[in-house]
């Protein structure tokens, strides 16, 4: 009767083994399935300047509709069941405090900051996103999680570089800033409220993406 019984006790263990294995890939699977957006929210994007200082960390940013916003914050809430906070409003960062520091005024204003975006076709975006992405840093006592989405996009990436240009022709100094220490990326949510500690925030999409997004 003992010798049947460690029998049975084996394999329940394995069972219950095999079911953890089984749950765990399915949660993967649900995690990793398409976010889907409609294809009229990509549109109606607007520029937006956020004089410093201020708690974003941005000075100018591109703003997608709400609705845009609050459909994938809520597909995020869905499949992790964590507590999260998102951004209000929010948006893609174009050009950060950090690297406008010290510029203003004498070199390139922010009404000149605009201009420039508006020329690089920026409040008019034709744009793809490529995944739902994921970023997670562990710190003593605590793990922080972000929730964003990274978009193709040559257009960003090129009016990051012309900022450089016209920086130094303003007669400052572009040493400070790199033009390719932002990606294309719409935040979405995080464990905690302090989105700008994630900034300058540069996508590695073979890290970073978990799931596709599917346009209807």
């Amino acid at each position: 009767m003992r010798r049947s019984g460690l029998i049975k006790l084996a394999v329940g263990l394995v069972a219950l083994g095999g079911l953890g294995v089984l749950f765990v890939r399915s949660a993967r699977s649900v995690r990793a399935e398409p976010f889907e957006v409609a294809r009229d929210r990509l549109a109606r994007w607007t520029l937006a300047l956020e004089p410093p200082p201020n708690a974003s960390g941005v000075v100018l940013a591109l703003r997608p509709q709400r609705e845009l916003a609050s459909a994938l914050f809520n597909q995020v809430f869905a499949r992790t069941g964590e507590s999260l906070s998102s951004p209000v409003p929010a948006e893609m960062p174009l050009v950060l405090q950090s690297e406008f520091a010290g510029r203003v005024p004498g070199t390139l204003a922010l009404e000149a900051l605009l201009d420039v975006a508006r020329m690089a076709g920026l409040e008019s975006p034709a744009f793809e996103p490529r995944c739902m992405a994921h970023r997670r840093v562990s710190q003593p006592g605590t793990t922080r999680q972000l929730y964003f989405v990274l978009f193709e996009w040559s257009a960003f990436d090129q009016f990051r570089r012309q900022l450089v240009q016209r920086m130094r022709d303003a007669g400052g100094s572009a040493s400070a800033y790199d033009p390719n220490a932002l990606s294309p990326v719409l935040i979405v949510a995080a464990t905690d409220a302090a989105f700008s500690r994630w900034l300058p925030l540069r996508a590695d999409a073979d890290e970073d993406c978990f799931a596709p997004i599917a346009l209807k």
